[in-house]
């Protein structure tokens, strides 16, 4: 075997192994939203920042399941919940902390997440306008047309 085979096979047994250590990550994702939108979220007394909040966790090696720590959502009428789970290894979830019916201040927290909920709606809508726009430019119509010269890729 030449030394150029040799090289590329070393090679590609390094990419191998290296690709299954980057699987093997004991960690797992949790997105923390509210309701209404808006609420700060606090672990250990530490802003996360508004929600939508990710967090990734670490497992201990041995562990499949970890209780996550406590974090409270607080909304601008100063109204708290709090929310803890247990979560798989490798998982990607979502929790949506709801705020609590009896507490005042609901219409100061509604106000509040109004602007959040309208740059939502733009932002689902020009995502929506771009995901349009490659699949008109990624259509067989639009690709024979570029071939034959007749249109630029901006124009499909």
């Amino acid at each position: 075997m030449n030394n150029i085979a040799r090289v590329a096979m070393l090679a590609a047994f390094a990419a191998a192994l290296t690709g299954c250590a980057a699987t093997g990550t004991r960690t797992a994702m949790l997105t923390y939203d509210t309701m209404p939108v808006g609420a700060t979220i606090y672990e250990g007394g530490k802003s996360l920042g508004v929600a939508p909040v990710v967090r990734t966790y670490e497992y201990p090696e041995g562990v499949s399941t970890l209780a996550t720590p406590e974090v409270t959502a607080v909304w601008v009428s100063g109204a708290k919940n709090t929310y803890w789970t247990n979560l798989p290894i490798h998982a990607d979830l979502a929790a949506t902390i709801q705020r609590p019916a009896n507490v005042p201040g609901l219409d100061k927290d509604q106000a509040a997440a109004q602007p959040i909920m309208e740059e939502r709606a733009r932002e689902a809508e020009r995502l929506k306008e771009d995901n349009r726009r490659t699949m008109a430019r990624d259509s067989p119509r639009c690709r024979d047309q570029q071939q034959k010269g007749n249109v630029a890729t901006a124009d499909c």
